[in-house]
């Protein structure tokens, strides 16, 4: 059964089933060594990032320790969801981890961190805790591990304003280099459809979205759009990909959805509505999208049949900062943070509700789920908190 895990209040991380029941706390602001009350007065830590394991069994997280006169390494910590074990993957200092991502099979975790204007891609192993070992730096930089985990696509650019480059490398360093003869177009995170890498590369003013196998050879076009494209594919082997474009570049909506059968290669469009993000319910039938109400400057879930049924509008909130950076991000972030339940039922988000005034910003933001069979239901509180993600099982 999915399982939740959410950002509370005072910066804790906690989990409860995919439906809210069970609620309990998973972290502690104890540091380690904890010794004195007096200890915890002065210094404690805070959580962030929720992440669950491939199997469910762990949530990891970024950890700081703080104090009044400085905030110490940001820890990457591991707690099995039965609360029996505590695991120090690593500790970063003078870097900010911003975003992990569990390797297929729960052995790594890899980490991506800020130094300054860079970004830094590393990978940490369960077999040598505590040891990075550094993979890419770029600005931007976006990755996708092979599906067996050995290798990772990694898309990253020099900051110069340049196209960059698509490497496959192997995180350990034992196998050479493959990169891409084509250089990528204009787009973030490359994907895995089965054994095919899904990514882009110019094109008549735009950016053809090419298919190819894992080494960037052997590859057949898909379709061409301009401006800033997501890739998104469908969960659970099936071989759609969702394609859609924001014409004016970062920042600016994604016009409309189009699905790309992969067998045949087939194009049709899902939605011609404007939107922010979108992600797929782990179901394959439906698409959740989420689209920025401007005269509420608030934005709106949306669920988006595949099978050409009328889009349901599930509701409209006010997002928290990590919900915003979170929906910047989402291609990276959908194949690791997931925002529906794992039997498609709920959607779970973080802020104020939406619809009738403006939000009140002096009570702190809660967590909320969505059951999106019951759209006009209201959404059901769960905790104070700033961020939630399901399991994906």
């Amino acid at each position: 059964m999915s399982r939740l895990a959410w950002v509370t209040g005072d910066r804790q991380i906690a989990t409860a089933n995919a439906d809210g029941t069970d609620a309990r706390l998973l972290t502690t602001p104890f540091p380690r060594g904890f010794g004195s009350w007096n200890q915890l007065a002065r210094s404690q830590l805070t959580w962030s990032w929720p992440t669950w394991s491939p199997d469910g069994a762990w949530v990891a997280g970024f950890a700081v320790e703080s104090s009044d006169e400085r905030a110490g390494p940001v820890q990457v910590i591991a707690q099995s969801v039965d609360g029996a074990e505590e695991v120090q993957w690593f500790e970063s200092a003078g870097s900010m981890p911003i975003y992990m991502q569990w390797h297929p099979d729960g052995s790594a975790l890899a980490v991506l961190s800020q130094r300054g204007k860079e970004l830094n891609l590393s990978v940490v192993s369960s077999g040598r805790l505590g040891v990075a070992r550094p993979v890419e730096a770029g600005v931007p930089l976006f990755f996708s591990w092979t599906p067996n985990g050995a290798r990772m696509l990694v898309h990253a650019s020099d900051g110069s304003g340049s196209q960059g480059r698509l490497v496959l490398r192997d995180p350990l360093g034992s196998a050479e280099d493959v990169v891409y003869d084509l250089r990528p177009g204009s787009f973030c995170a490359p994907v895995f459809v089965g054994s095919e890498a899904i990514w882009c590369t110019p094109d008549d003013g735009g950016s053809l979205v090419y298919a190819s196998n894992a080494q960037g050879t052997r590859g057949r076009p898909l379709v061409n759009r301009k401006g800033l494209l997501a890739l998104v594919p469908a969960p659970n082997g099936a071989r759609l990909l969702a394609v859609s474009s924001a014409t004016k570049g970062e920042g600016s909506p994604y016009h409309g959805i189009d699905l790309v059968d992969l067998a045949d290669g087939s194009l049709r469009c899902l939605t011609r509505m404007e939107c922010l993000a979108f992600f797929w319910s782990p179901t394959g039938d439906w698409l959740l999208v989420a689209q920025v109400v401007s005269e509420e400057n608030c934005l709106r879930w949306w669920k988006v049949p595949i099978d050409g049924s009328p889009p349901i509008d599930v509701g409209t909130f006010w997002p928290t900062r990590d919900v915003v950076f979170y929906l910047h991000f989402f291609d990276q972030y959908t194949s690791s943070h997931p925002l529906v339940s794992a039997n498609g039922q709920h959607i779970v988000f973080a802020g104020y509700p939406a619809g009738g005034g403006q939000a009140d910003l002096s009570r702190p933001p809660r967590v909320y789920l969505k059951d999106v069979d019951q759209p006009d239901a209201p959404a059901l509180e769960v905790d104070g908190g700033s961020f939630a993600v399901f399991s994906s099982i």
